[in-house]
């Protein structure tokens, strides 16, 4: 059940109230349409972070609440044709642990479906990898005992098992969906080989393997063009480069990566953690590769975790980075602009953008509880285009974008919508 809105209440008052106070409101602003697509974290199989349309400013308000399970890590939610998708997993001790996907309506956030696609009886820290895809009438959602095909009215389709092993194991592991094919990996520290594996989209009958012997630890897969781009952060680590109709094995590149990898028609963005000479620590670098001929263009030291990615549109890129986020050329590195780190960006976010928009996550330390704020910037200027507290601390998970509003999960088990506030009565938000 979904606690009850301002939106539900505004409408059961009814308009005549509003009218009333005409000449008290103030902000009035067009209703979001929840047009576009949002089908994975990092947007599409690219990871590129960006989607065209008009996104929410001004005065950022929850316009609902749903109410999730509690089981690490908290998952990104995604969007398609109205609908919010989202797979979590009730947590605690000595339960089941069901990993569910549910479906809410993305301008209400009344749940429409729940299905159950794996139960797990022993208790772990973490339970599921982050996140599903959608794609055309297909959801696709990776557990840690296999990858599970639902349509989009909530029925299963198929299970394949493809189990995740002891950690290291990437949080972030949506499969790549790509012509008529859903392609994961065996994650975790594991005796080789190590598969990367593709199934039928519609069916999950298995169609290719790749194995590796020198490689281990595949990380979060990407994909552009007929690419699918496989990070390895054991053994022998780089960046593998496979046909994605055959698993033929491309090319590769041995070099220290740390991070999930970004890709434009231009460039390959990543992140390498080098050792330090004379010390234990290491040294971590954004950096661009030509994504033809794999030649470094650029290359700058960064504070960035293994689960954080890059966003980038129109020429730039952007991270967080050292409490502040970053927009760099795309094709120099320069720095264009940067915001922070008063208020403090959270370097374990990864940005998103929409249209014009990008949505980043700030600690605001002069406040009592130094509360999350999520900001929305111009992606050109990194001028703040709107702003709004969030209810509790934002664990790491992703934004989900559409044409006026956007989607996060926290970790307390609340699924939220923020949107521009449209209609202000003495200074609070009555009606988006």
């Amino acid at each position: 059940m979904n606690p009850p809105t301002r939106r539900r209440f505004l409408a059961a008052l009814g308009a005549s109230a509003l009218v009333t106070t005409a000449g008290c409101l103030s902000g009035i602003q067009d209703r979001p349409s929840y047009d576009g697509t949002w089908s994975r974290y990092g947007a599409d199989d690219a990871r590129t972070g960006a989607t065209p349309g008009e996104g929410p400013t001004g005065d950022l308000y929850s316009a609902w609440r749903a109410e999730v399970f509690e089981g690490f890590p908290t998952s990104s939610p995604v969007v398609a044709d109205g609908v919010v998708y989202h797979l979590h997993t009730r947590g605690g001790y000595d339960t089941d642990h069901e990993s569910v996907v549910s479906a809410f309506d993305a301008s209400t956030g009344d749940e429409q479906w729940r299905t159950t696609v794996s139960v797990a009886d022993r208790d772990e820290t973490r339970f599921h990898h982050d996140s599903v895809v959608v794609q055309f009438d297909r959801i696709y959602a990776r557990t840690f005992e296999g990858l599970h095909a639902l349509d989009t009215d909530g029925n299963l389709r198929w299970t394949e098992p493809i189990p995740t092993t002891d950690q290291p194991w990437p949080i972030v592991a949506p499969p790549i969906v790509s012509d008529g094919l859903a392609i994961t990996a065996t994650y975790g520290d594991r005796e080789p080989p190590v598969q990367v594996v593709a199934l039928d989209a519609e069916t999950g009958d298995p169609v290719w393997e790749a194995g590796f012997s020198t490689r281990q630890l595949p990380w979060t897969l990407s994909a552009f063009g007929d690419t699918v781009y496989v990070p390895f952060f054991g053994g022998e680590s780089g960046l593998v480069g496979l046909d994605v109709a055959t698993g033929e094995r491309l090319w590769e590149k041995s070099m220290p990566i740390a991070g999930p990898v970004t890709i434009t028609n231009e460039v390959i963005l990543t992140t390498l953690s080098e050792n330090v000479a004379g010390s234990d620590s290491d040294q971590r670098y954004v950096v661009a590769f030509d994504r033809r001929s794999r030649e470094l263009r650029w290359k700058h030291a960064a504070r960035k975790w293994s689960t954080t990615g890059v966003a980038t549109a129109a020429g730039l890129v952007y991270y967080c980075d050292d409490n502040r986020l970053l927009a760099r050329r795309l094709d120099t590195g320069e720095v264009a602009w940067s915001f922070g780190p008063d208020p403090l960006v959270l370097f374990d976010w990864t940005p998103a953008i929409t249209g014009a928009t990008i949505y980043v996550v700030a600690e605001h330390l002069d406040e009592e509880r130094t509360p999350n704020y999520l900001y929305a910037l111009d992606t050109s200027t990194g001028e703040v285009r709107g702003s709004g507290k969030l209810p509790v601390s934002a664990s790491p998970s992703g934004l989900a974008l559409v044409d006026g509003a956007f989607y996060v999960a926290f970790g307390n088990g609340e699924l939220r919508c923020y949107e521009s506030c449209g209609v202000e009565l003495a200074e609070e938000c009555l009606l988006g």
